[in-house]
Parts: structure tokens; sequence; C-alpha cells
């Protein structure tokens, strides 16, 4: 319907990692797309069947997507087969019974690397950029018919806890998410959403895919790793594509301020900016209000940034903030929280938390005791349960877990089932506001401690601690529950880490009344998440308990301890070095002067025989240090030598490899 109606128009472009637009198609070219590839899977593979969607990002996904929907078999969104993931996703194609691997012709050719021990390699694999603009427009079949109960997509989400579990969304789901975002962000067909989040996770997925068709807007997409290395080309496509409509999480916000020059900022214009979603568990009130100093100059109005809450069990959305009106937050009594009562307060010691807004199009909401099931009234702290025309109807094929988390009910009201979201809150001044989850308790004479209350405590308690790099959580100590914190440093704050542990335990004690048993300091990148970025809170619980944490330094009690660095581990310099053996000398000592530039005095000691993983570098450090390297070498070449080497001296090899092979092309 919408190539019928907008057919030229624009609906997606892809930007490079400078910026530059690489793809672009119009309703009409997609329409045409997706069509080929539902005539090739409706050929070959039976109605209903799951595809695999293995794509990185670009608009070959979005095709690809569409062209599920098209023929009437269920997608599985996913992201590029790398060595690294190649586990997990053979164990979503397990889960699901995959029939066939959608991907590039690029990413099959790959894939051969990943060896015959995984059962999607043993696959079907089909290019779909192969059928791109092929055939006769006039011949493509209309799609499928479909209705409301049809599963459109499954949603895997990893959760903090658990094994990948795949959420079912139907077309009904999609619709109405798609519907309900629109609603509330106000989004209109001459609009431009602009968005750098993973179409793998459920936030990329209804926003930057779902919602801009439904809309009939345009979307301006870029790659996670864009954003992260640069992330002033989010805020320069906003401007420049008078953007309208975004979402991030907090760390999004706050690298955004550290990581752009005042000059940068003044060149923007981010006026047209209307909805900023932040959809973080829990938003945080210090993030936002950087965010806004940062940016109100080049034209963000103080009502862009909309707080809302969502899960992939509700497709996305359950609640968001006005788009009309500045956020709502709110000081509260931390003692009264941890009794289970919302009360304000204006002592400086409370805890600032901020409105996620309010239920829309037929959602609703209830607050419920977690152990009794009774239904709080307003005020009271309870689990958030969540009902209405998103929530699905369960995990794949997972009849007890699907019971469990999708079935629950009300005491005294029966006919409606709820979804338990595991996620502690309340609703103050109409609207809801999230204090932490079920699990992420602690209780000790019978008062409650939320471990993100303490963590938001250590955040914003010292400047070597970042949010989103602290975890506290408990542990059983022969029948009593202790505390034990953990976090990444920022490096350069001229702080030693014997005294910045001291500082956490006294922050907390101060603060909470409770001490810690032990208090960790990690190497930054290393805490668990997943793949959408949040922290994995018994991951850590047990990394620790296991001693697999990156330890860079530990207190506990009186007694402290600092984990020796490694030796490093020198290339062979015997004989005349070739041109080869420079290069790979000289990438070896960029990556010892990166180090030492981003983590200071705390920078592990290079070791060639060990992975970047295990120097502690995370995901985003290893997209800085590519595009550092990049920069030094004046060449391009793939991040994905990084992320699969699994020695610093199998990279600098490949890297090299690489560049040989490249500039003999030239």
């Amino acid at each position: 319907m919408r190539a019928r109606q907008l057919g030229d128009r624009t609906a997606y472009i892809f930007l490079d990692e400078n910026g530059r637009e690489t793809d672009v198609l119009t309703y009409r070219e997609l329409d045409r797309w997706a069509g080929e590839i539902a005539n090739m899977l409706a050929a070959r593979f039976d109605r209903g069947d799951r595809v695999l969607l293995l794509y990185g990002a670009g608009l070959d996904y979005v095709a690809a997507f569409f062209g599920c929907l098209y023929a009437g078999v269920v997608a599985v969104p996913l992201f590029e087969p790398t060595r690294n993931r190649a586990e997990h996703i053979d164990a979503i194609a397990q889960d699901c019974d995959a029939a066939v691997v959608l991907t590039t012709h690029d990413l099959a050719r790959r894939s051969n690397s990943l060896g015959t021990q995984y059962a999607f390699a043993q696959l079907p694999w089909v290019a779909t950029d192969a059928l791109r603009g092929l055939g006769d427009p006039a011949e493509i079949p209309a799609s499928t018919p479909v209705d409301g109960t049809t599963i459109a997509y499954l949603q895997y989400t990893s959760g903090s806890t658990a094994t990948p579990k795949g959420v079912v969304i139907d077309h009904a789901m999609s619709l109405h998410q798609s519907a309900d975002m629109g609603h509330c962000w106000q989004v209109e067909p001459g609009d431009t959403i602009v968005s750098w989040l993973p179409h793998f996770h459920d936030f990329g997925q209804v926003t930057g895919i779902l919602l801009p068709i439904h809309a009939g807007c345009g979307a301006v997409l870029m790659a996670p790793s864009t954003f992260v290395k640069n992330p002033v080309r989010w805020l320069e496509a906003v401007s420049t594509y008078r953007g309208t409509h975004s979402g991030a999480p907090n760390f999004a916000l706050d690298l955004c301020v550290d990581k752009t020059t005042p000059q940068q900022r003044a060149a923007l214009d981010l006026s047209s900016w209307r909805a900023l979603s932040n959809g973080a568990e829990p938003v945080r009130k210090a993030s936002l209000d950087r965010f806004q100093a940062a940016f109100g100059p080049s034209g963000l109005s103080p009502s862009t940034l909309t707080p809302g809450y969502g899960l992939a069990e509700a497709t996305l959305k359950v609640t968001c903030a006005d788009v009309r009106s500045r956020r709502l937050a709110v000081r509260f009594d931390r003692s009264a929280l941890g009794l289970g009562r919302a009360e304000p307060t204006a002592a400086c010691d409370g805890v600032d938390l901020v409105g996620l807004g309010v239920t829309a199009l037929s959602t609703q909401i209830a607050i419920v005791d977690p152990a009794s099931t009774d239904r709080l009234p307003t005020g009271r702290v309870g689990e958030i349960w969540v009902s209405g025309p998103a929530v699905s109807a369960g995990y794949w094929r997972r009849r007890e877990e699907t019971e469990r988390t999708f079935g629950a009910r009300v005491v005294g009201e029966a006919a409606t089932s709820w979804l338990r979201t595991g996620d502690l809150g309340f609703v103050y001044a109409g609207e809801m506001f999230v204090c932490g989850r079920v699990k992420n308790l602690m209780i000790v004479n019978g008062v409650n401690y939320y471990l993100e209350d303490i963590e938001s405590t250590l955040a914003d308690g010292h400047d070597a601690l970042r949010a989103g790099g602290v975890l506290a959580f408990g542990i059983d100590s022969g029948g009593r529950e202790d505390l034990v914190l953990v976090a990444e440093g920022r490096p350069g704050d001229g702080i030693e880490p014997d005294q910045l542990a001291i500082v956490m335990r006294d922050l907390v004690a101060e603060r909470h009344g409770i001490v810690a048993v032990a208090v960790v300091l990690i190497a930054p990148g290393t805490i668990p998440r997943t793949t959408s970025g949040k922290l994995r809170r018994q991951q850590c619980r047990n990394d620790f308990q296991a001693g697999r944490l990156s330890e860079i330094h530990r207190w506990e009690g009186v007694t402290t301890m600092t984990k020796p660095t490694a030796d490093n581990n020198a290339p062979d310099s015997s004989g005349p070095p070739s041109l080869a053996d420079l290069v790979r000398l000289g990438l070896i000592a960029r990556v010892q002067t990166w180090l030492m530039a981003r983590f200071g005095a705390e920078a592990p000691t290079l070791d060639s025989s060990r992975s970047l993983i295990e120097h502690g570098l995370g995901s985003v450090d290893q997209i800085d240090l590519h595009e550092y390297l990049e920069t030094w070498v004046g060449q391009r070449f793939s991040p994905e030598i990084l992320w699969e080497s699994t020695t610093v001296d199998e990279m600098v090899h490949a890297i090299a490899d690489a560049l040989s092979a490249s500039t003999t092309r030239m």
C-alpha cells in the first residue's frame, strides 16, 4: 500500500561511518526488492518457516525483513555471522528450527570460515543482494495473505540471567506497536527518523524499521559502530536531514557529551528534533540533564528528551512521556522506597527518579505485590505488570516459561492475563516510575536495598566511575546476604585503585547504611552486558565467585590484593625485518600507545599472545582502537579482524595481510 501511495519518495537512507549516503531506497524500490525475495522464499520454503536474517547494518536487512513478511515466513532478526557470535547464532537456529539463512553475498562467502560444527552453517544460504532490481515488477506476485495472528518475527532476547528466548511477535502486535509509537511520538508523514540502534534489538527494529513504513515517513540509518566511533555523526545526521525522532539509551547520551567538542556542537542545528526517547532501565536524570545542557545551545528543545519504558515481551513500548512538555523528575525519600513507599522529599540524600510517562491505545499497567499478587495503590512500590494488544502470547516453544511470565493474574481480577516484567516501580503524579528489579534487591534486617540505587550513588559520587559501568550484587555468606561492588574505572582521574575502592565503600556506607564486603575494580569495557547493552548482574556475580573477572584491584575487608600484569611477548626480531615485519612491529607499538592514552596508569601491559578481550577491551574500546589504527595506517580494513582474532599477534598479522592485499590490488 505504501509503495502505491508514496512511490518514488525516499523510504530509507543509509550512511557510512563518514556520514555519506551509501544506499537509498524509495518505497517503490523497497517493494520491488522485497517482492523478489518473497518470490524466492515462496518458491523454495513453506509458509511459517523460520528464516535467519544474518546481516550487518544496512538496507539489505530492511528488504529481507519485509520480504519475509510478504512471503508469510517468520523472520528471525540477527546480526552478521562472525566467529565470536557463531555459538549464539547456532543456539537460536536450533531453538527456532530455522529453514534458511538470508544474508549478503559477501557475508555468505565469509561464512565458509565458520566451520562445519555449527548447524546454521549447514542450512541453505541465500544472498538477497543478488535479487535487487531483478525481474519485471509486474511479474512479482502479491504478498501471501496473512491475518493478525500470523507470526511476523521472533525477537530473541537474552535477558540478564537466561539463555536467549524468542518472543513471538505477530502482525497485529507489530501494527499496534507502530500505531502506539506513532501516536505518542506524534509522527507525521513528512517526518524523518534517525537511528543507529541495531536492527536485531527491539528498539531498533520497531523505531528504525517498522515505524517509518507504518507512518509513511523517511528514515536515516547508520551502523551502531559508526555512532560509537564518532557520536557526532548521529547528531550531524539529525541536523542535516532535519531529523524529528530518535531513540537512545543513557550511555549514548553520555557518549555524545563526552566525545563532541564545543566547535562540533556549535555547527549543529537540532531544532527539528521533536522526540528523543530514552528507554534505558532505569532512566538517569543526570544523563538527561547533561545532554540537555550540552546541546540546548544547538537548538535542542527541553521537551525533546522523552523518557519511556518498554521491553521485547511487549513488542517494545509500554509507556512514554509526553513529547509536548518537559519531562517529570522527582526526588524520593530513600528510606521510604526501601519500605515500599514513594514519598517525595527535598532532602539532599534523596533518590532522583524520572517519570516514564503513561500508556496509550489500550495498553494497561498494574503495580502488583510480587509475592501476594495483590494490586497496589498509587504511591506503593511493586512489580510492574503489563496487558494490552502489543503484549506477546509468549516465548517460542517454551510453554512453562510462557505461562510463568505471560499468564499472571491479579488477585480478584482473573479475567485478564498479565505480563510480569520483573521490574519494580510505582505510579506518582499520573506517571510510571521504575526503581529497580524484583531480583535486584537485597534485604538486610527487613529493609530493601535497591541495587540500582546503590549503583547510582557510586556513578554520581566520583568522576572515576561512570553510569553503566558499575554493578552491585549480594552474595550468600553463611545464611547472610553481603554486598559486593564491581566497577569499571574511568582512566586519567588521578586516583589510585586502592583509594578508589575505599571511596566506593565509604560512599555506599554513608548513603545507604550498608558496608560492602568486597570492592572490585575491573578493566574498562569488561563488565558483563547483553547484546542490547543491559548489565548482566547474575553473570557478574557468577564471574566474581569463579574468579573470572578482569580484575585490576580488589579490596576485601582490610586486605588489599592487586592482580599482576602479564609479561609482554615481543615479536621475534632475529634477522633483518621484512616490510611486513615492520608493519606488524609498528602496529604493536601503536596498540601500546593507544592503551596508554586511553587508560593511563591503569593501562594493561600489552601481551601479544592474549586477545583484546583478555586485555580488558570491550566492544566500544575495540571500535575506538580500530578507528585509531585505520587512521595511523591510512587505509581501511575490516573491524572483524579485531573482533575475531584470538591474540594480538594474530590481529596484527591479519591487519598487515589485509593492507598488503589492498596495496597489491591498487
